[in-house]
């Protein structure tokens, strides 16, 4: 069996099946991705059937006279977004998981037009929040739960996305932070791209982290954050709503925009920019590659001089023991 895991939903997957069959042929972003949109439509379609149940549903349905049809494909996806609308989930998300159900059924030379489905409409990029790190600060104090407080200082501080941060398990930093060891280096492969690289969460990261963990004990395996992407997302706009007044749209306060203030106020002190992608988890040509090859040691001196120090707002440095 191959299992596919989205909140608390399973959706079972046959070895042999047609979903697992077209998401081994996929990138491991696209596939992460696709995987997760097929969990939610199979969380909708749970009291018809099985995904297999609606391609075959769609199949029988297009041998029928014209005048029979029922046009199962356009009236389930139709059923599929208002149900994802109802359940908060955003247009971007909504036309992504669509476009995951009309992906699978092409996979079998299926053609699934979404010309009569209802999808909400796109949104313009995400205009973020031009930071200084002053105002990070100033923005985080404004968090009045640990959890949150520490995935926003980690963020600025690695340059995690939101989805590897929530993916890190206590044993990924259990070594270094029990003994005290600062910053923390992150050996990692970013969820999205498979890309292997490494980073660190400096001094105010581990401190936040301490705060947070002060009452909990973590076994290796658990993750650290048990939060959900949607959940994070939803307390950044809340709080933002709170540091900044109301404002339309989508947040340009989001986690991304602290990742993207982690490149900025690098970059704006003359970081080296192989250095900044390399602790982003970017990939790197392979002759520059070969060029930034050093030790964990080396790594972790080169971020406390040229990186830390940037990343850490003066009102904390005082408080970082």
């Amino acid at each position: 069996m191959k299992f596919f895991v989205f909140g608390v939903f399973l959706l079972q997957v046959e070895a042999e099946s047609e979903v697992s069959g077209f998401l081994s042929f996929l990138k491991i972003g696209t596939c992460n991705v696709y995987s997760r949109g097929l969990a939610v439509f199979q969380q909708f379609y749970s009291a018809q059937g099985s995904i297999k149940d609606f391609l075959d549903r769609v199949e029988r349905d297009r041998l029928l006279p014209r005048s029979q049809r029922t046009r199962i494909d356009r009236v389930t996806l139709n059923n599929f977004v208002a149900w994802l609308q109802n359940k908060g989930y955003s247009p971007k998300t909504i036309r992504i998981y669509v476009g995951a159900v009309q992906s699978l059924a092409k996979y079998f030379d299926i053609s699934i037009s979404l010309r009569y489905v209802q999808l909400p409409p796109a949104q313009p990029l995400n205009k973020k929040h031009p930071w200084t790190i002053e105002e990070v600060g100033d923005f985080i104090a404004y968090m009045d739960k640990p959890i949150y407080r520490s995935i926003a200082v980690s963020i600025v501080q690695s340059g995690l996305s939101v989805s590897d941060l929530l993916a890190l398990r206590y044993g990924d930093v259990k070594e270094e932070f029990e003994k005290g060891t600062t910053p923390i280096c992150l050996s990692l492969t970013r969820k999205k791209t498979g890309v292997s690289f490494i980073t660190f969460l400096g001094s105010w990261s581990v401190k936040s982290l301490r705060d947070y963990l002060v009452n909990c004990r973590l076994e290796d395996g658990e993750p650290i954050y048990a939060v959900s992407s949607r959940v994070v997302h939803a307390y950044f706009h809340k709080t933002a709503q709170k540091f900044a007044g109301n404002f339309k749209g989508r947040n340009p306060y989001s986690p991304h925009s602290l990742r993207a203030a982690f490149r900025t106020f690098l970059s704006d002190h003359k970081v080296d920019p192989l250095y900044i992608e390399f602790w982003m988890g970017h990939a790197l040509p392979e002759q520059q590659g070969a060029y930034i090859n050093k030790s964990i040691e080396s790594w972790r001196q080169t971020y406390k001089e040229q990186a830390e120090p940037h990343l850490t707002p003066p009102q904390y440095k005082d408080t970082i023991i």
